[in-house]
């Protein structure tokens, strides 16, 4: 198994670094949906990925390091120390977090609201209390696979996307407003405010305290 590794090039080592680093990344810009679908499990979820990542880290690196590429060996330190703290670091800063969540997944943030506005999402259940379910490829844009309507601005929904749910209410996350975003609303049983803007209309909706942000 050894062997077999030191024999493949160098490029493949760091592309298996690389799509582990962006699988953690993952985690950690989705840390709100981890927690949301395990609750109490989901420390042993995060534990896990990074026993898996270290797995291949550790072994990889001892490659690299063997072929003395001091290039091969930086990049591969880098890509190890990103794929370490990303999960921790972004769980922890959501100022981070969330407006770089925002802009990797701006496709599929754009493609909801263009469903909204096309009206390819029933009415009856995005003003309902859970919303519309999302077509399967863009479950991931949301913590439960749902777009609700929060109320109404510029004469349209105000669609919310939960980026955390909490057991058995309470929620934050990403809301679309046509008009100006003013006032609080209540999601899943917590007041809201939109804090933070992050553009084409797009807020984060946190608790409500505070000055807004934009």
């Amino acid at each position: 198994m050894t062997t077999s590794r030191r024999r493949l090039p160098t490029t493949i080592l760091l592309s298996v670094m690389g799509a582990v680093t962006v699988a953690m990344l993952a985690v950690g810009l989705h840390i709100g949906g981890l927690v949301t679908a395990l609750w109490l499990l989901a420390p042993l979820a995060e534990g896990l990925a990074y026993l898996v990542a270290l797995a291949v880290y550790l072994p990889v690196m001892t490659v690299l390091v063997r072929r003395r590429g001091v290039a091969a060996c930086a990049a591969g330190l880098v890509l190890t120390i990103a794929g370490l703290a990303a999960p921790v670091t972004l769980q922890f800063t959501p100022e981070l977090r969330v407006p770089l969540r925002f802009h990797l997944e701006r496709f599929a943030f754009t493609q909801v609201a263009e469903l909204a506005r096309e009206g390819k999402l029933p009415a009856e259940r995005l003003h309902s209390y859970l919303g519309a379910e999302l077509p399967s490829h863009l479950c991931f844009v949301s913590a439960n696979c749902r777009v609700s309507a929060l109320g109404t601005s510029g004469g349209r929904p105000v669609l919310f996307l939960p980026d955390w749910l909490g057991i058995p209410d309470d929620a934050l996350g990403y809301a679309h407003f046509t008009g100006e975003a003013t006032g609080s609303f209540d999601a899943y049983g917590m007041r809201v405010c939109p804090t933070t803007h992050l553009g084409d209309g797009w807020w984060w909706m946190d608790r409500c305290r505070g000055p807004r942000r934009s």
